[in-house]
This record gives C-alpha cells, structure tokens and sequence, in this order.
C-alpha cells in the first residue's frame, strides 16, 4: 500500500503549478492514501489569500484555487492536533532548529506512521525531508 503524508510545502507546489509539480501530481495520483493534517488547511489557504493580497494571482484564479483545494481535500484523511501532536511537536528532533509548524507536521505524520508504517512523507521542505530520513519516511 502507498500512503503519504501530504504536507503544505508539496501542496502549494502542485496548486499553483510550480516547478516539480508534475513530481508531486504523479506522487499523488499513484497514492492509495493521502493523509495529512488540519494545519494544511489552514496553511494552504493562508497561502492562497497572502497570493491574491500581494497581487499575484487574480480574483478568478482566488477562487480557482480555492473550489480545487477544497475539492481535492475531500479526498484526503485529516488529523487534528491532538495532545500526541502536541506533545510530539514539542519533542527534539534529530534536524534542529525545525519551525513550529514544520514540527506539528512532522508529529502528525509520525503518529500516522503508527497506523501505517509504510507511509512516505511528501514535503519540498529542506528541513523537513532531513528530519525523515531519520524516522524512515523519506
């Protein structure tokens, strides 16, 4: 079984068609699971709004990206911060200094790796793929 941990950073590539994205689309196409966790949702349409307030994108490619995103979550399973997120946030990790947002993922997506020990953590986050490669999620 394929799963992924979809984090924001390969999110936001894919929907808004940067380089790579073809890399990530095709990840994701070939996924039996996608999870994540409820802080993509809030990251990713924080991104969306900061892109639209800066005058990057238009207001029709706004509500573009905001009718695929919410479509597209649909078909993930989402974690919500829970007192293991928490704690396991707070922890050290073998790639310090790590944000700490970068850590709430890194948390929900080890405590998805309980449930699912194959499970590759999808991210372009320097940091973050350095942090999987010492929980095997790489």
């Amino acid at each position: 079984m394929t799963v992924f941990y979809l984090e924001t950073s390969a999110l936001l590539i894919w929907l808004f068609d940067e380089p790579d994205a073809s890399g990530i689309i095709d990840s994701i196409n070939g996924a039996d699971l996608i999870v994540t966790s409820d802080l993509l949702r809030i990251e990713t349409m924080r991104a969306i709004k900061r892109a639209h307030h800066e005058k990057l994108i238009t207001l029709e490619q706004l509500e573009s990206l905001i009718h695929t995103f919410r479509d597209y979550l649909k078909s993930c399973f989402r974690m919500s911060m829970d007192e293991s997120v928490v704690t396991g946030a707070t922890a050290d990790f073998p790639v310090e200094p790590l944000r700490s947002l970068d850590a709430i993922h890194l948390s929900t997506a080890l405590e998805y790796k309980k449930l699912y020990p194959e499970l590759r953590m999808l991210t372009t986050d320097t940091r973050l793929k350095q942090n999987t490669a010492s929980f095997d999620l790489g």
